[in-house]
């Protein structure tokens, strides 16, 4: 069973990355403006549900965060390992 994530969201994104067949993802939008595609997913992890909201651009995340209502919003500035989910959710989209 896949670990819970701290109330206080403290590396969160690490934890999800290392269980990453208990992180579904679903679409719910998509948008393109210029050079940039904007992408929101709600996104559920076994205590946690929120939203993933990326923009990206030649195929990499530029702005990027994650709210799964653990206190704080998760963002490229303050995680690193956002930029890898990012990823690993651009590529698994269906």
């Amino acid at each position: 069973m896949a670990k819970a994530l701290p109330s206080s969201g403290a590396g969160a994104v690490r934890i999800i990355l290392k269980n990453k067949d208990a992180f579904e993802f679903t679409l719910r939008e998509k948008n393109e403006a210029g050079n940039r595609t904007g992408y929101l997913y709600d996104v559920f992890y076994v205590n946690a549900t929120g939203t993933l909201n990326m923009q990206v651009e030649d195929d990499q995340p530029v702005i990027a965060s994650l709210n799964l209502g653990l206190g704080k919003v998760i963002t490229l500035s303050n995680d690193t390992n956002l930029k890898k989910l990012c990823q690993y959710v651009l590529k698994n989209t269906k």
